[in-house]
This record gives C-alpha cells, sequence and structure tokens, in this order.
C-alpha cells in the first residue's frame, strides 16, 4: 500500500517535533522519482538522499501560563447564573408585552361603542313623503329649500370627532404594543439561544 508523501511528512514532523528537537528526518528519492520519508538514513539506498533537520527556533512559541480563574466568594454571578437571569428578565419582558398586547385589544374590543359625549345630531334631507307614508324616525319634520322644493328634514345622532379621535388613539395603542411584543420575541429569541 503506498501512502501519501504528505501524510507521512505531517505524522513524521509531528512525531519529530515531539520526541526531540534534534530528531533529523531523510528524504528519499528513488531513481524512478519515487519520494518517500524516513527518520534514519538507509544502507544500500540507490537514489538520492537529503538530510531534513527542523528549524527548531522559527516553530517555538513563548510559553505563557494561563492566568488562574479563582471561583468568586463575595456574592458575584458566574456566567452560567448571568445567564439564566438574563433569560429570566427576557421572558418576563415577553409576558409583559404579550399582557399589553392582550389589554390593548381588550380595550378596543370594549371601546367600539360611541359613549354618550361622542355623539353629535345632524341633519339628514330626505325627499318628500308620498300620500299614505310615514315618515322613517319620529325625528323628521316637512320643509322646503329657499328655491321652494319641499323636503323632509330628520334629525340623527353619529359618532362624533371625539368617537373617532378614540379609535385612533386605541389603534395606535395596539399597533405599539404589537410592536413591542415584535422586538421582546426577538429579544428573547437572540437572548435564550
Amino acid at each position: 500500500m503506498r501512502v501519501p508523501a504528505t501524510l507521512v511528512v505531517a505524522v513524521l514532523l509531528a512525531g519529530a517535533g515531539a520526541a526531540s528537537a534534534q530528531q533529523v528526518l531523510y528524504k528519499l528519492i528513488a531513481k524512478d522519482g519515487r519520494i518517500t520519508y524516513s527518520d534514519h538514513a538507509p544502507k544500500n539506498f540507490d537514489g538520492q538522499v537529503i538530510r531534513l533537520e527542523p528549524d527548531t527556533e522559527s516553530n517555538r512559541v513563548p510559553f505563557k501560563r494561563p492566568p488562574v480563574v479563582t471561583p468568586s466568594t463575595s456574592g458575584s454571578s458566574t456566567y452560567g447564573a448571568d445567564r439564566t437571569a438574563n433569560r429570566e428578565a427576557l421572558a418576563k419582558a415577553l409576558r409583559a408585552a404579550q399582557d399589553k398586547v392582550e389589554a390593548a385589544r381588550k380595550a378596543k374590543a370594549e371601546g367600539g361603542e360611541p359613549g354618550p359625549d361622542e355623539m353629535q345630531v345632524i341633519q339628514q334631507r330626505f325627499a318628500p313623503l308620498k300620500a299614505g307614508q310615514s315618515p322613517p324616525r319620529s325625528s323628521c319634520r316637512n320643509s322646503s329649500d329657499s328655491q321652494g322644493r319641499p323636503f323632509m328634514l330628520c334629525a340623527a345622532q353619529v359618532p362624533g370627532e371625539a368617537y373617532y379621535d378614540r379609535q385612533k388613539k386605541l389603534d395606535a395603542e395596539l399597533d405599539k404594543a404589537l410592536e413591542e411584543l415584535a422586538d421582546a420575541e426577538r429579544a428573547y429569541r437572540r437572548g435564550a439561544d
């Protein structure tokens, strides 16, 4: 079985570096061009033998002792405790945002009807009644325009500006609550991973 030369070199260099800085490696080039490596010079080899000595100075990294980490006894939290506290805070913020959305939706649903102070009275014009017809509401009366054409005028209560302003405010509060919920969900996903 033929082993690739690069694999042999890597294994021998790893072994050479680990065993001793004085170890020598030999590159053997046969007459047919085949290259092999050995940790000792062969006898009666019919080819070229090249002695390879590792450059131990260029591969040397100064040794630094890692700092000693001692557990704190002052009551400060560790990474795991900090992470747990962070996850709990994110979950609490997420629940608060969900509650805010629920409250905004409930306020919107309950605030659909106009209150008595949000109503206004308007006058609606209708065609005059024909003989035998009764008015649509009891608040209707016959009238005529400036040119003498008859019409029926009926008073009606409809929601006023205060009602529509309140609806816009409820919609804005719901939109804001939904945005805060989306932000809280993103923060929870990022922090809980």
